[in-house]
């Protein structure tokens, strides 16, 4: 659907703006990410927050995402399988978020584990490419490197910052999306999507999609 409604939306821009085909194709592309991403995450707010735990969510969400468009990370092969595999991981951060509540102590003890984790995991992964798109230049790597590792210090200053029990569930949540976002760099993430039991999972809903096509 998000496919046919991106092909449609660039050919139309196309033939107002009477762009080549390579340039319709680059739009439409582009359409589907940018709709792909945006029905996903409205998708994952919207049962998060009929499951009561939207403020978790987004947080997790939020802690997700920024650090994942930096870092990169492994991918389903399809859009399907990717929707639902971090939609799945999302909730279930959000529904730990919401249930768990730990002392400032306990908080800080795992702010200090995961940003080690996420200081090891840059110096060796990142930036953690797929098949289609790997980062193979060396200068460029490096900067991607500084970055990761700017932008986890100054989340680790955030979290210190306002380290107390009133912020318990929120700081929680962004551990656990930080930690999911390094998780997803690592060799033991990428053997995960290639396993057969995902593939078998996941089979029943590609099934559906290529029916749907």
């Amino acid at each position: 659907m998000i496919k046919k409604l991106s092909h449609s939306i660039a050919c139309y821009l196309s033939n107002e703006l009477e762009y080549d085909n390579d340039k319709k194709e680059v739009l439409s592309y582009g359409l589907q990410i940018l709709l792909g991403t945006s029905f996903k995450i409205l998708s994952i707010l919207m049962v998060s927050y009929l499951l009561g735990i939207f403020e978790p969510t987004l947080i997790s969400l939020i802690s997700f995402i920024i650090f994942r468009l930096i870092i990169g990370g492994t991918h389903y092969d399809t859009y399907n399988k990717c929707f639902l595999a971090s939609a799945i991981a999302i909730i279930v951060l959000g529904l730990l978020g919401q249930m768990i509540e730990l002392k400032s102590v306990t908080n800080l003890v795992l702010t200090i584990l995961v940003y080690t984790q996420a200081i090891v995991s840059t110096i060796i992964w990142v930036p953690a490419g797929t098949k289609k798109k790997m980062i193979k230049n060396k200068n460029l790597r490096i900067k991607m490197k500084i970055k990761a590792i700017i932008l986890s210090t100054i989340w680790l200053i955030l979290i210190l910052s306002i380290n107390d029990f009133s912020f318990s569930k929120y700081i929680f949540s962004s551990i656990l999306g930080v930690f999911l976002a390094f998780l997803f760099v690592t060799p033991l993430a990428y053997r995960f999507t290639e396993l057969r039991l995902t593939k078998k999972i996941f089979k029943r809903e590609d099934d559906l999609h290529v029916k749907n096509n």
